[in-house]
């Protein structure tokens, strides 16, 4: 049996997306003993960065490559190597120790002109010939990081994709790759006013690559679409120790018609600390720190993961 993958998505930025990714990555690995992949398809690189210093990510493209390099071996229909692309136990921690079991396939911002390449099945096919074939491109362009895990699925118990703000194509092909999907939201009007929507955007994108299949000839099953997870609602407001009234009326609205997650995280300066240090927020040191993972919000985030999926 491979590994559980799984998505991280929102078309709107600044919802903590990579920050989710990280933490819930960093503690699967460290607490729960699971092997991690982290896979980083946002051409802004946060994830990365998050995961090692600006200077060790630049030698390690410039020596070795990234997801932008893997995705051009794969246009070019190039033996992928994935495993030399997989950036082991990148996240060094303050004692000079390296974070066990949690490894990295890095992006850069080269990804981007890639990700907008995004065609489509419409327009006129000389031939059923030239349809099958318009067909086969559309899949192949879309199967791409499934082809990827495929290749270290032996290596890994989780797989974890913190995909770009948008539905280009990267995010096509994490959705295709996954299982399931989780949706990171401010529980404000402006944040999830589009959560119904972005869920039926990805249906359609399920039913396109499924037809495409069909017309190519394959079979429909192998290019299915990750299943809604739930959402996470992140970077929820507190006025001393409680939820701001305007919140916690969002997320009970939001609970009431989607399945989300009962832990919630909360804006605190902790992560940002941390992040600029490229360490998880429970191995760093300054106060703000400590007063962040002494709420364990993302350790809870994982329990509740583990019994959903």
């Amino acid at each position: 049996m491979g590994p559980k993958i799984i998505s991280f998505i929102n078309y709107k930025g600044g919802v903590a997306k990579t920050t989710s990714t990280y933490h819930v990555g960093c503690w699967l690995a460290y607490r729960k003993r699971q092997r991690v992949l982290l896979i980083d398809i946002d051409p802004q690189t946060n994830l990365t960065f998050l995961c090692a210093p600006v200077r060790k990510w630049e030698k390690r493209r410039r020596n070795i490559g990234t997801i932008a390099t893997l995705y051009r071996r794969y246009i070019d229909q190039k033996p992928l190597d994935v495993k030399r692309y997989v950036w082991r136990q990148p996240i060094r921690l303050p004692d000079g120790d390296r974070h066990p079991r949690l490894d990295l396939i890095p992006c850069d911002v080269n990804l981007i002109g890639e990700d907008l390449g995004i065609g489509s099945l419409t327009g006129d096919f000389d031939s059923m010939k030239m349809l099958k074939k318009s067909a086969s491109a559309f899949v192949r362009d879309r199967t791409f990081l499934a082809r990827v895990i495929r290749e270290v699925s032996d290596d890994y118990d989780y797989v974890l994709i913190d995909c770009p703000p948008n539905l280009y194509l990267m995010t096509h092909n994490a959705l295709v790759a996954s299982d399931h999907y989780i949706v990171t939201a401010i529980p404000d009007h402006l944040s999830t006013i589009g959560l119904s929507i972005l869920g039926r955007k990805v249906d359609e994108i399920g039913a396109t690559v499924e037809k495409a299949a069909t017309l190519a000839g394959m079979s429909p099953d192998g290019c299915a679409v990750a299943k809604f997870g739930a959402i996470l609602f992140v970077r929820v407001r507190i006025g001393g120790d409680m939820v701001t009234n305007a919140h916690a009326d969002t997320m009970d609205s939001i609970r009431s018609r989607l399945r989300c997650f009962q832990t919630h995280t909360t804006e605190l300066i902790g992560y940002t600390e941390a992040a600029a240090n490229s360490v998880p927020v429970w191995f760093h040191q300054s106060d703000n720190a400590r007063r962040a993972r002494a709420k364990m919000e993302y350790p809870s985030v994982v329990d509740e993961m583990l019994e959903m999926f």
